[in-house]
């Protein structure tokens, strides 16, 4: 399933108010954020690229009922929400306020199926054939509850915030994460792949699924990113105080494995993502992944190796990728179709990107400008009658 649109606001009307929106259509805001399977979220410092990430996470936490409306930071919320659930349209709206829930809806192909206003509300019952009245707590979302025999339309939506899957790519990923005992891992156990530095664990779950399939793929995608290593495996950690496992390399060029407290940092990062996406993709279970700070810690080169990798393995899938970066070398050399650049306006961010933009976009390749100056210049914002104006 995939995500559509967003249009999202936090304490509207307020002194905090904040939103994420698309470009503004002849002087009206509220436009929505429109995504495509693959997407490159890009802005300025402080436009927004992380409250972005972290507002579609929230929301899979939601979703999936993993969080209670009262236990996010931010209490007072909307969410407008369109998905593609294999050609079906899914149109989701949440709206809450001081911690619980004022306004939820959702749609299927336009053909009502929830509208609740407070802790009250009707839904489709599918053993009946109709609405029927339902009254349920303040703070819990009426589309995480479970019945697959009476509200089987509400998987989709469960399923998408369940199996979502984010990477703070300028974190740790993992790295300080170890298996103390290696025996002890469940082979019944799911992997939570939502925000998981369980990278021992999911690599040898991974394996034990898959067998060299597995393997000979993270082998091949880290040398596509310029790692070079002839194996991977999970051993006991050496010159570590006490016992301790975790995932080791064999570089091609060194003769002695390194073991994930000895790796750099950025060949880390890389080695966990590729471990768990190729996880992700051959289990056939995620429906978007969420991928903040792209490239952070690699070189110029395996930046853009790694996104270039990652296109390359999402596209034609079912899986949604939506990154974000702030690395001008990046941004030269990933074409703009998969731009979506952030403008911050006052308790705003605008989304401009080809499905708003598609003029500008375009003429923009008769420039002989490098990406990068399509957003330092703001050519998105106006296109040519911006950069005459600048002239």
């Amino acid at each position: 399933m995939i995500l559509k649109s967003i249009n999202f606001c936090r304490f509207k009307g307020q002194k905090y108010e904040w939103s994420l929106e698309g470009k503004p259509e002849r002087g009206i805001y509220n436009q929505p954020v429109t995504f495509k399977n693959i997407n490159l979220v890009v802005g300025k410092n402080a436009t927004g690229k992380s409250k972005t990430i972290n507002t579609i996470r929230q929301l899979s936490d939601l979703l999936s009922g993993d969080v209670k409306v009262s236990q996010l930071p931010y209490r007072t919320l909307i969410y407008d929400l369109l998905f593609d659930n294999n050609g079906s349209e899914i149109s989701y709206f949440l709206e809450f306020e001081a911690g619980k829930v004022k306004q939820e809806r959702l749609k299927i192909d336009e053909k009502t199926k929830l509208d609740r206003n407070s802790e009250k509300g009707t839904m489709f019952y599918e053993e009946a054939n109709r609405d029927l009245d339902f009254q349920m707590e303040g703070d819990k979302l009426a589309v995480s509850r479970v019945d697959t025999i009476q509200q089987p339309f509400f998987e989709p939506l469960q399923k998408w915030g369940k199996t979502l899957s984010h990477y703070r790519f300028g974190g740790h990923l993992g790295k300080n994460f170890l298996l103390r005992d290696i025996n002890a891992i469940e082979e019944d156990k799911e992997i939570d792949l939502k925000d998981s530095d369980d990278v021992a664990e999911i690599f040898i779950k991974g394996k034990t699924k898959f067998g060299e399939e597995f393997t000979n793929k993270i082998i091949d995608d880290m040398s596509k990113i310029s790692y070079h290593i002839s194996t991977i495996n999970v051993d006991a950690l050496k010159f570590f105080p006490i016992p301790a496992f975790g995932v080791e390399v064999k570089e091609v060029d060194i003769e002695d494995v390194t073991d994930q407290k000895e790796m750099s940092q950025g060949m880390f990062r890389a080695l966990s993502l590729l471990v768990q996406l190729n996880f992700s993709l051959l289990s056939q279970i995620p429906s978007c992944i969420l991928i903040d700070d792209i490239g952070e810690g690699l070189d110029y080169e395996r930046s853009k190796s790694l996104i270039d990798l990652i296109i390359e393995k999402v596209k034609g899938s079912p899986v949604q990728v939506i990154m974000t970066t702030n690395d001008r070398f990046v941004m030269n050399n990933i074409p703009l179709e998969y731009w979506s650049v952030i403008h911050r306006v006052p308790k705003k961010s605008l989304f401009y990107n080809y499905q708003n933009s598609k003029t500008i976009f375009d003429d923009f390749t008769y420039t002989g400008l490098s990406n990068f100056d399509f957003l330092s210049t703001e050519f998105y914002f106006e296109g040519f009658e911006q950069s005459e104006e600048q002239l």
